[in-house]
């Protein structure tokens, strides 16, 4: 038996633009401004400003966008 290749979280990427973002401990991170092939950005309030790797998104509603990080991870994916 093969295995299932997973269909991604996401089909047309231009359509969680604006979108909000939780984390998945169910944090509320921000929003997406932008996205580029390999990654979104998404905007925080306080002026945060986090690039994250599309493949860390897990899951959309068509309302919100869920990440496969907690949000005590996302220190990493800080622009300065």
């Amino acid at each position: 038996m093969q295995n299932a290749i997973p269909e991604p979280a996401v089909l047309n990427w231009e359509s969680v633009i604006h979108k909000n973002v939780r984390t998945r401990d169910a944090e509320p991170l921000g929003y997406i401004a932008s996205e580029d092939n390999e990654s979104i950005l998404i905007l925080s309030p306080g002026s945060r400003e986090y690039k994250v790797p599309k493949p860390h998104v897990e899951a959309f509603d068509g309302s919100q966008v869920f990440l496969d990080l907690e949000f005590g991870e996302m220190s990493r994916y800080k622009i300065d």
